[in-house]
C-alpha cells in the first residue's frame, strides 16, 4: 500500500478511497488471518512492532486481537490510507517513507512489511532502513505474492480458504499483476541490502515469507 517520496521514481497505486475498501475485501481478510497466525506465534512477548506499508491498518487490528501485549506502529506515506483505518488504541499510525524511516536506529524488536516491498522504487534501500531501525537480535517479516505460483498451489490455497478455485485463481492472478516477486528477485534485494541471516520460504501455498534476523 505504500508509496515513497524520498526517491523520484514512484510506483502508481490506486488512491486511498479505492485501496482502503479493497483491503477490507473478504479475500484479503482470509489471507490476513493466516499471516496473523504466523506473527502471533512468532513475535516475542511485549515486542515493539513496526508495520511498514500498513495502509489502513487492518492487519495490525487483527493482530492486536490475538496479541494485545504488542506495541505496534503502522507506517504509510499516504495519510488518506491511515485515516481510513479503524479507530484503535492497539496501534499508532505514522506518516512516513519506507526508504527514509522516521525512527532512530534500533527502535523496534520486530518489523513487518506485507505486500509492500514490491512497490518501493529502491527496494534494497528500504530493506536497509528496516534493518537500521531493528534492534540486534530482532526479526523482520516480509510477505509477498509469488509471481511463479503454479496452478496446483493456487488450488491448494483455495482449498485452505474453503473457496472454489474458479474464484480464487482469477482473483490471485489479477492481484499479482504488477504486485508479485520471484524468488530470484527477493534474493537479489536481500543480498543488495546486505542481509546476512535470512530465510526465504513459501507461506500458505502462494506467498513468499522472508524472515531476517539482525545479528
Amino acid at each position: 500500500m505504500i508509496l515513497t517520496s524520498t526517491f523520484p521514481v514512484k510506483h502508481v497505486e490506486p488512491p486511498a478511497w479505492v485501496s482502503a475498501p479493497m483491503a477490507r475485501w473478504f479475500l484479503h481478510g482470509l489471507v490476513y488471518r493466516r499471516f496473523v497466525g504466523d506473527l502471533a506465534a512468532g513475535v516475542p512477548p511485549g515486542a515493539t512492532l513496526l508495520d511498514v506499508g500498513a495502509g489502513p491498518g487492518y492487519l495490525l487490528e487483527a493482530l492486536a486481537r490475538k496479541r494485545p501485549d504488542l506495541q505496534a506502529l503502522g507506517l504509510d506515506i499516504d495519510y488518506g490510507m491511515l485515516r481510513r483505518g479503524p479507530a484503535s488504541k492497539q496501534f499508532t499510525p505514522v506518516v512516513g517513507d519506507a526508504q527514509a524511516l522516521p525512527f532512530r536506529a534500533g527502535a523496534f524488536h520486530q518489523v513487518l512489511a506485507t505486500f509492500s516491498l514490491h512497490i518501493w522504487p529502491h527496494k534494497a534501500a528500504g530493506l536497509r532502513e528496516i534493518l537500521r531501525v531493528l534492534r540486534p537480535g530482532g526479526g523482520v517479516w516480509l510477505y509477498e505474492m509469488q509471481r511463479e505460483a503454479p496452478a496446483a498451489a493456487l488450488r491448494a490455497f483455495a482449498r485452505d480458504l474453503g473457496l472454489p478455485s474458479f474464484l480464487v485463481y482469477p482473483a490471485f492472478k489479477v492481484l499479482s499483476w504488477g504486485h508479485a516477486l520471484t524468488a530470484a528477485e527477493l534474493t537479489a534485494i536481500i543480498r543488495e541490502a546486505r542481509g546476512t541471516r535470512w530465510r526465504l520460504s513459501t507461506a500458505h501455498h502462494v506467498f513468499w515469507r522472508v524472515q531476517l534476523e539482525k545479528g
